[in-house]
């Protein structure tokens, strides 16, 4: 029953980081799994894109398995630096800044979907769109509802 209840939580995280919108600042507040399960999800697909299009002189397990160890570290080393550039952006728009141990899951999941794809991009053939795509991505799916969020603070606020 508890796996069931993991896999639904785990399936609702995955929808929620689908369009960023103000319920995607819930993420931040997701459980520790949760966000370790999306690093893992984002190690994967990036890890199955680059297995298509690399060729291998070593067996596929072995080199899956180092593959994907080697990208899950990488890509760790990318949303812990993203992750103080999206604290930034969280101390200059809105009035309460967070933690830092909620702006890293709020960073996993603004990459949850745009990394791998970026990493599609890049290996199909387009290394500069690839690229764009993964930096674009991450400030569209950081910044929106931190926007939305800041507006509608704002347009709460009775006139005076």
């Amino acid at each position: 029953m508890i796996e069931l209840h993991f896999l639904s939580q785990l399936l609702n995280y995955l929808q929620t980081t689908l369009v960023p919108n103000r319920g995607f600042l819930k993420t931040r507040l997701a459980d520790v799994s949760l966000y370790f399960c999306g690093l893992a999800w984002i190690s994967l697909w990036s890890t199955i894109i680059d297995s298509i299009f690399l060729q291998q002189s070593i067996p596929f397990i072995i080199w899956f398995i180092l593959h994907f160890i080697f990208i899950a570290i990488a890509i760790l080393l990318y949303l812990l630096s993203v992750s103080y550039l999206n604290r930034w952006f969280i101390q200059w728009i809105l009035p309460r800044p967070w933690a830092f141990r909620q702006v890293f899951p709020y960073t996993v999941a603004a990459n949850i979907w745009t990394f791998p794809i970026g990493v599609f991009l890049y290996q199909f053939g387009y290394p500069t769109l690839g690229v764009v795509f993964i930096i674009a991505g991450h400030l569209i799916y950081s910044l929106t509802p931190l926007l939305l969020a800041r507006l509608k603070k704002k347009s709460s606020r009775p006139s005076s």
